[in-house]
């Protein structure tokens, strides 16, 4: 992961190993919760009503990751994505919608259905709703 996220940065979110195997990738530029430092995460993401869904796994890990704690504390960020930097704002999704996103996660990898189960709890997922009306968002 800190190859990864250390080719996204350098490249803009042009390139990264989940985008090598046809899965499409971002990078969430978080606040750091403690530090107030900007924390890049790579990051697997689904298209959903003209933003983005990403969803905590933490690779199947008990506790959840930092920049799921940095969003719940701060839900202002920045996402890098094919070459384009646009800020966004976080909401932790629930209910149906939130059944709707897994449905989405699960038809691009298996391996989160496996982290759900591994982790024994339940894995946050949030919507990135890009602030920036011009940004080139996928389709839901």
């Amino acid at each position: 992961m800190p190859l990864d996220t250390m080719v996204q940065v350098r490249s803009g979110g042009r390139f990264s190993a989940c985008g090598l195997l046809g899965v499409p990738s971002l990078l969430l530029i978080t606040v750091g919760a403690r530090s107030g430092r900007p924390i890049p995460t790579p990051l697997c993401y689904v298209g959903h009503a003209g933003g983005y869904a990403v969803v905590a796994s933490n690779f199947g890990r008990a506790h959840h990751p930092a920049w799921s704690s940095n969003l719940l504390k701060n839900p202002a960020a920045t996402l890098c994505t094919g070459g384009r930097r646009m800020p966004v704002s976080a909401r932790l999704v629930t209910g149906v919608e939130r059944d709707e996103i897994w449905q989405g996660f699960l038809s691009i990898s298996s391996h989160y259905q496996a982290y759900r189960d591994s982790s024994g709890r339940a894995l946050r997922i949030f919507y990135l709703q890009p602030l920036d009306s011009d940004a080139d968002v996928p389709s839901p």
